[in-house]
């Protein structure tokens, strides 16, 4: 713990010395607040904290990246930052009436969603327009308050990776294998090299359906039908092979602390040594005509523009920030499950929906040679180790589809007594807003599935 006097300057001073600003979240302990502040240093994440009694100084003024972590602990927590840029509300949802603004002759106030075509989850965007052109656009994500985090509290180890799993369903392999990595840390055990090979692989085959959903819904956006129903096609294939190894189309009940609940390492190898080839030329044929049709890449280019200073200034990860040369993937670091990767992730220098894509696109190249590089290990022995429950606390990360994904694990009298959550997501809307800018409300579309982004991981 660190003094509440100095926890702020010591932050700052090690983010003006090179570190990076990860995430801010709090707990109470008692009657107290403690603030953590995650940060990374030559590619290891640690945890700075120490308890508030009054208001602290806001770092988000030097450190953009704060600002929407600052926001949600004033809103949820009731901690007072000084100097604090003011902003509309972040978790509290205004009634649609008072949104609906007038402003001039001109500017009018257009409220997209919650509810919008297609299957998307629920968000609201409050968007000041005159025409076509985007003059200032609001994100409303909080609607649903499904209070996950909290849902976590008292529910038993053998329990809780099943609320990991629906923090967000979309990625339930990554936030199951972040709270099990997390929780094997604290309790001081290692979960076996076969276990942590079937979790590669189902978190490198989450990365393909992901990024796939996403290239395939830019298709849908340029009209190109047949392309997006390719795309879409290959990513059902992932969901039947996953299926068909663990039961559950996105892999859910398969992750657990210690390890796997099943052999799953066995059912991979067995499955993919029939279905990975076919999938694998099937995938990547349809996204290399998608990419090669000029009229698809030309609707990219120039698309929701993101300088590498606003990505690096405003905390992006994942592709949305390797598509403005970020490098930011967490398997380089301390974020991978199986053996760490000494391969050049994938950059460009593009900044806009374009660059995004072919981020995905290399992306999902690698996924597919990662998941045959942990077949081609095929550790032996047991798939599961034994722990007994410690106090203490803990946090871990792993490169989800969306990117950087942490988790912090508190365990007090063998009980979960905190879990907090910063998925990739909650990193990158921020980015999404300075994006649109010089676009016109047809490119909405486009610029939000070169995100990728789940509003599930926001109002968690």
């Amino acid at each position: 713990m660190i003094a509440p006097s100095t926890l702020q300057a010591t932050v700052q001073r090690r983010i003006d010395a090179g570190a990076r600003l990860a995430c801010i979240f709090a707990d109470r302990v008692g009657a107290d607040n403690i603030l953590y502040y995650v940060i990374e240093e030559n590619g290891n994440l640690q945890t700075l904290s120490g308890p508030v009694f009054d208001a602290v100084r806001s770092l988000a003024v030097r450190v953009p990246a704060a600002a929407w972590y600052e926001r949600e602990i004033s809103e949820r927590w009731n901690v007072r930052f000084e100097n604090l840029p003011p902003s509309r509300p972040l978790t509290i949802v205004a009634p649609a009436e008072q949104l609906r603004v007038v402003e001039s002759s001109e500017v009018s106030t257009l409220l997209y969603g919650p509810i919008r075509s297609g299957i998307v989850e629920s968000v609201r965007w409050v968007v000041e327009t005159a025409g076509e052109d985007f003059i200032s656009v609001y994100p409303s994500m909080w609607l649903k308050h499904r209070g996950l985090e909290a849902r976590f509290v008292n529910v038993p180890i053998a329990l809780a990776p099943y609320v990991a799993e629906h923090v967000s369903g979309a990625s339930a392999s990554s936030h199951a294998a972040a709270f099990c990595k997390t929780t094997e840390i604290l309790l001081g055990i290692e979960a076996p090299e076969r276990a942590r090979a079937a979790r590669a692989i189902l978190v490198e085959l989450e990365r393909i359906h992901q990024h796939l959903d996403s290239l395939a819904k830019l298709a849908e956006d340029a009209s190109l039908s047949v392309g997006s129903a390719q795309v879409f096609a290959a990513k059902e294939r992932v969901h039947r092979l996953l299926c068909e190894t663990t039961g559950n189309r996105f892999a859910r009940g398969t992750i657990c602390v210690g390890g796997t609940r099943f052999d799953v390492f066995e059912c991979l190898r067995e499955v993919c040594s029939r279905e990975l080839d076919d999938l694998q030329e099937r995938a990547l044929s349809a996204i290399d005509r998608l990419i090669s049709t000029q009229s698809f890449m030309d609707r990219l280019i120039g698309t929701g523009t993101i300088s590498h200073a606003d990505a690096a200034a405003l905390g992006g990860v994942g592709p949305t920030a390797r598509g403005s040369g970020v490098s930011c993937d967490a398997r380089t670091g301390d974020g991978y499950l199986f053996t760490p990767l000494d391969f050049r992730e994938a950059l460009e220098g593009g900044c806009d929906a374009a660059a995004r894509t072919l981020v995905r696109v290399a992306e999902i190249r690698r996924s597919f040679q990662l998941v045959r590089n942990a077949l081609d290990a095929d550790p032996r022995g047991s798939y599961r180790t034994s722990f007994g429950l410690s106090d203490g606390e803990a946090i871990a990360r792993v490169e989800s589809p969306q990117g950087e994904l942490l988790y912090f694990v508190r365990i007090d009298s063998g009980a979960i007594a905190r879990v907090a959550v910063r998925g990739a997501s909650f990193a990158n809307w921020p980015l999404f807003v300075p994006s649109l800018r010089g676009n016109i409300f047809t490119d909405f579309s486009f610029i939000e599935h070169s995100f990728g982004a789940l509003q599930s991981e926001v109002d968690r």
